[in-house]
């Protein structure tokens, strides 16, 4: 059974405080890319993790993830969305921030990259555990007139030490003249 997570915007490098006292991360960086067989674009999904060392995050670990749609330089009309974000792992742990106790997932939406973030994240599973995001409107690329669209930074802390897994990108991408192609891409990550 599906269990929603509480999402929190956030500034940088506020949410960083809750790892470091300094408010600042050095993360330790993963990326993994997609080309649809059927548009000139690129799907980059990044993963990056950093261990905490304040006293409320002590052998606990940040995760936090972007998802970066790149035109390679297309001239024909083309459509790449992303609306979905699935991880291999289970729930995040809870994180008090501002004035809430009950937070699982943030978004960096000021002081960082991006234009959109997940509107909705959900965690299942009791053996094979997984995390989902959701974007609604999904992260969308028009070519040529875009030449890159981005989400924002978004994350969430557990006391699972990094490991590579594969991920789930789902969309669809979409020649102007043709009907969208859905995909599902298995994609590497870092996740507790």
């Amino acid at each position: 059974m599906a269990q929603s997570l509480q999402i929190l915007s956030a500034n940088a490098p506020g949410i960083y405080c809750r790892f470091s006292p300094n408010c600042s991360v050095t993360p330790v960086e993963q990326s993994d890319s997609f080309t649809p067989t059927n548009v000139a674009a690129t799907c980059v999904l990044q993963s990056r993790s950093f261990s905490g060392n304040t006293m409320d995050s002590k052998d606990r670990y940040g995760y936090e993830y972007r998802i970066i749609l790149n035109s390679a330089g297309a001239t024909e009309t083309n459509v790449l969305t992303v609306d979905s974000l699935t991880l291999d792992c289970g729930a995040p742990d809870y994180f008090s921030f501002g004035l809430h106790a009950s937070n699982q997932v943030w978004v960096v939406s000021t002081g960082g990259p991006g234009d959109v973030g997940p509107s909705s994240a959900e965690s299942e599973g009791d053996v094979a555990k997984k995390t989902t995001f959701y974007f609604s409107p999904p992260v969308t690329l028009t070519t040529p007139a875009d030449q890159s669209s981005d989400t924002y930074y978004f994350g969430m802390m557990s006391d699972g030490a990094p490991r590579i897994t594969t991920a789930i990108l789902s969309g669809t991408a979409q020649e102007l003249s043709n009907a969208p192609v859905g995909f599902k891409a298995l994609l590497q990550a870092q996740t507790p």
